[in-house]
């Protein structure tokens, strides 16, 4: 049950009660609480040919969907099925039955590769903006694709996609604005020491930079866009390889513009990854 390589991500499901982890070891594993409160592994999926490097769950009013991202330039979407899956010809060979075996009732049901490089972090959208989710990869683009029909999951539109890095500053993390209330908006961070909030224009129909989060000294590797719980300003956490973590506050002032604010700053004794 255990990885074979480096685990790159943990990720609960919505309810807390199940896990899905990703591993250098090109493998996704699926995680669940046993009687004894011990985690048992019940699911292997395997669909890359890379590390694979982050994994996200949609919200499950849309069933039990995972998407996951790679060195392979590749994301797969698997959604578990209500029976085991099973190989219907007799002329299968046995390493098929195991594989099958291995996947319980998850199933890859499509597999996107419209990427220059790695994908290095992906994030399905809250839940009011339909089932979409977007990605960043190290050639510096944002890419956001949307479910043509939530009840087939093999097909999938390219609805968005705009610059905010380069190959050489790398996109490698991003987090959703999860407020219904606001434009959809992104924080996105990178090999560089500033991390930046992106809104949708809905009038020209594009991503524009709201506010910049300036103070780090090192790569941004991780961001986190916190829930609003019915604050009148958001909160986002930064994680450097500068050793610290910090938390920010975006507030409108009376012009309409963004108010950017470092609320706390907290020191670590090594580099931050999540």
């Amino acid at each position: 049950g255990l990885h074979e390589d480096f685990i790159h991500d943990v990720e609960y499901d919505f309810y807390g009660k199940r896990l899905a982890t990703c591993s250098s070891d090109h493998k996704i594993k699926m995680w669940s609480a046993g009687p004894s409160g011990e985690w048992q592994c019940e699911a292997e999926l395997e669909g890359h040919k890379g590390a694979v490097w982050k994994v996200a769950w949609a919200h499950p009013e849309f069933g039990q969907i995972l998407a996951s991202c790679s060195f392979d330039q590749n994301v797969c979407i698997w959604e578990e099925q209500d029976a085991p899956l099973t190989v219907s010809s007799q002329s299968s060979v046995d390493s098929k039955n195991e594989e099958t075996s291995r996947q319980g009732r998850w199933q890859q049901v499509a597999k996107l590769n419209d990427n220059q490089g790695s994908v290095t972090d992906i994030k399905f959208a809250p839940r009011h903006q339909g089932l979409s989710f977007a990605m960043c990869s190290a050639d510096g683009y944002i890419r956001i694709y949307v479910a043509e029909d939530i009840m087939n999951l093999n097909n999938w539109t390219l609805s968005e996609k705009f610059q905010v890095g380069s190959k050489v500053n790398e996109t490698t993390c991003l987090s959703w604005n999860p407020s219904r209330f606001d434009k959809p908006m992104l924080v996105v961070g990178g090999h560089g020491e500033i991390a930046k909030v992106w809104m949708r224009d809905d009038e020209r129909r594009q991503w524009r930079v709201q506010a910049e989060l300036i103070k780090h000294k090192g790569n941004i590797n991780d961001v986190c866009w916190s829930p609003c719980l019915g604050r009148s300003y958001h909160l986002i956490a930064t994680a450097s390889s500068d050793t610290q973590i910090k938390i920010w506050r975006l507030s409108k002032s009376e012009t309409g513009e963004v108010k950017v604010e470092c609320e706390a700053e907290l020191s670590q004794e090594t580099e931050v990854w999540r």
